[in-house]
């Protein structure tokens, strides 16, 4: 459990880090890829006309967006996760709307069932500024609670078995 969802903030310097957690450390590579991600997958998606297509991508979007986000959130301890989320969250709606910006420039930016504009852009903006954020604040809510209850259940199995450890030893 120390590996992972750290209670205190340790000096990374005092340990080599594999790449991957390394990566995942830093907030601009993991939310940049991941407002990268999303906003292709979703021209994608727009694109296919198949609403099965659209739904299980929809999902798969959300799993990637939470993934990322659990990947990112969990090299810090629970209290520093509000700061971490937020930048994320800035960092990921700028790339993902950079990247709408190219889209549209490209003429492969839907905004619903037609082709976007430069005059959708902002309200593209707007939701999904505001779908991000909702999104993103539920899940580390979420996943915060779960990390305390997990902590809780791990550190009274820890002390039960101490205590019965030095219970046994008294004998």
């Amino acid at each position: 459990m120390s590996r992972f969802f750290p209670r205190d903030v340790i000096h990374w310097g005092e340990e080599t880090l594999h790449p991957l957690r390394a990566f995942a450390i830093r907030s601009i590579e993991p939310a940049g890829i991941t407002g990268l991600v999303l906003r292709l997958w979703r021209a994608v998606l727009l694109a296919s006309g198949s609403w099965v297509f659209f739904v299980v991508g929809l999902t798969a979007g959300i799993l990637f967006l939470c993934g990322m986000l659990t990947w990112h959130l969990g090299n810090f301890p629970v209290r520093r996760w509000p700061m971490r989320l937020v930048a994320f969250w800035i960092i990921e709606v700028i790339v993902e709307m950079g990247t709408s910006t190219l889209l549209i420039a490209l003429g492969r930016e839907r905004f619903g069932s037609t082709i976007a504009t430069w005059d959708d852009w902002w309200s593209m903006a707007a939701q999904t500024t505001w779908q991000r954020g909702l999104l993103m604040a539920l899940f580390t809510l979420v996943l915060a609670v779960v990390v305390q209850l997990v902590r809780r259940v791990i550190d009274q199995r820890a002390h039960d078995a101490s205590h019965a450890t030095s219970q046994s030893a008294a004998h």
